[in-house]
C-alpha cells in the first residue's frame, strides 16, 4: 500500500512538473508567434494549456494496458471542471480576500466583464448533458453534437471579440541553460511531452492498483488525483490574478477550459470510449453545475463576491470524504 501511494505521489509530481513546463513553453511560443494578442490566441490558449490532461486521457485509454484505463481517462475529463468549480474557485476567493487585506486589490468583489456570460451559459447548459449518452446511448451522435457546440462557441466568441488575453508571458524556463528563447521553448516543449507521457503512464497504473487495493472506483479516484496534478499551473495563474485584482482574467482563465471539458473533450471521448459513467461522475457534474449556476448569476451582474467562489470548497471536501473515508 505504502509503495503504491509513493508511486502515485511521485508520478503525480512528475505530471505536475511536466504540465508547468508545457504551459510555460506553449504560452511563450504562442506569444512569440503573436497569437496572444488576437482572438486566435484566446481560443487556442485553453486548447494548448489543457493538453496535459488530454495526454493523460490518451495514455489511460490507449497505452496504459490496465482494465480500468478507460474509466481513469473518463474520470480525467470530468475531473478538471469539478476541480475548477470546487477547489480552484475556492482558492481564488481566498486569494481575493488575502489580497484585499494586504491592499493588493481595492475590494472583496471581483469585477468581471459581462462577456464571460457566454462561456458560463455553455458550461451550465452543456456540462450536465455529457452524462445523457450513458443512459440513452447514441454516443457517435452525441460526440458530433458536442464537437459542433464547440465550433458554435468559437464563432460566438469571435462575434463578441471581447476576449481578454495576456500580452506578456514569462520567458521559457529552459532559457537558464539555452540562450536562444525560441530554441529553448521548443526543447522544453519536447521534454515536457516526454515527461508527461512517462508520468501519465505511471500515474494511471498507480491509480488502477490503488483503487483495486482499497476497493474504490478508479474513475472516482482519477477524478480528483489527475486534475490535482495537471490543473495546478492554471489555478496558480488564476490565484495570482485574483490576488492582484485582474478579475476578468482570473475568472476567464478558469472557465475557458471548462468550456472545452463541456464540449470538445467529451465529444472526442464519446467517439473513442464506451462512456460508462458511475456515481462519482454524477456527483461531480451536480456540484459543478450548481457552482456554475451561481457564478453565472453573479457574472450577469458583473460582480462576483469572494464568498461566492468559496462555496465550491465544501463540495471538494465532501467528495473527498465520500471517496477516501466511506469508499463510495
Amino acid at each position: 500500500m505504502l509503495e503504491l501511494v509513493i508511486l502515485l505521489l511521485f508520478s503525480a509530481f512528475m505530471v505536475f512538473i511536466a504540465a508547468m513546463l508545457f504551459v510555460n513553453a506553449i504560452e511563450y511560443l504562442g506569444f512569440n508567434f503573436q497569437l496572444g494578442g488576437s482572438f486566435v490566441g484566446a481560443i487556442l490558449s485553453p486548447l494548448f494549456t489543457s493538453l496535459p490532461e488530454m495526454i493523460v486521457f490518451v495514455v489511460a485509454v490507449f497505452f496504459a494496458e490496465v482494465s480500468t484505463g478507460e474509466a481513469i481517462g473518463i474520470g480525467t475529463i470530468f475531473g478538471q471542471p469539478f476541480m475548477a468549480s470546487s477547489l480552484s474557485y475556492g482558492l481564488v476567493g481566498l486569494a481575493a480576500l488575502i489580497g484585499f487585506y494586504l491592499k493588493k486589490r481595492d475590494n472583496l468583489v471581483l469585477l468581471v466583464d459581462k462577456s464571460l456570460v457566454t462561456p458560463y451559459i455553455f458550461v451550465t447548459v452543456l456540462f450536465p448533458l455529457t452524462i445523457l449518452p450513458s443512459f440513452v446511448g447514441y454516443h457517435f451522435v452525441f460526440g458530433l453534437f458536442f464537437l459542433s457546440t464547440y465550433v458554435c462557441y468559437t464563432y460566438l466568441m469571435y462575434r463578441q471579440k471581447r476576449v481578454e488575453v495576456v500580452e506578456e508571458v514569462e520567458a521559457p524556463y529552459a532559457c537558464k541553460v539555452v540562450s536562444h528563447p525560441l530554441h529553448g521553448s521548443v526543447l522544453q516543449l519536447i521534454a515536457a511531452i516526454l515527461l508527461l507521457y512517462k508520468g501519465s503512464h505511471d500515474m494511471v497504473g498507480a491509480v488502477d492498483a490503488l483503487a483495486r487495493q482499497i476497493g474504490i472506483s478508479a474513475m472516482g479516484l482519477a477524478l480528483i488525483i489527475v486534475p490535482a496534478a495537471t490543473a495546478i499551473p492554471e489555478t496558480a495563474t488564476a490565484l495570482i490574478w485574483g490576488y492582484r485584482g485582474k478579475d476578468t482574467l482570473c475568472i476567464g482563465s478558469l472557465v475557458g477550459e471548462k468550456v472545452l471539458y463541456s464540449t470538445f473533450y467529451p465529444g472526442v471521448a464519446l467517439l473513442v470510449t464506451s462512456w460508462k459513467l458511475d456515481i462519482h461522475v454524477y456527483l461531480s457534474v451536480a456540484a459543478t453545475t450548481l457552482v456554475s449556476l451561481l457564478l453565472l448569476y453573479f457574472i450577469s451582474k458583473e460582480k462576483v463576491p469572494w464568498y461566492g467562489l468559496c462555496l465550491g470548497i465544501f463540495f471538494f471536501i465532501a467528495y473527498a470524504i465520500l471517496v477516501f473515508v466511506y469508499h463510495l
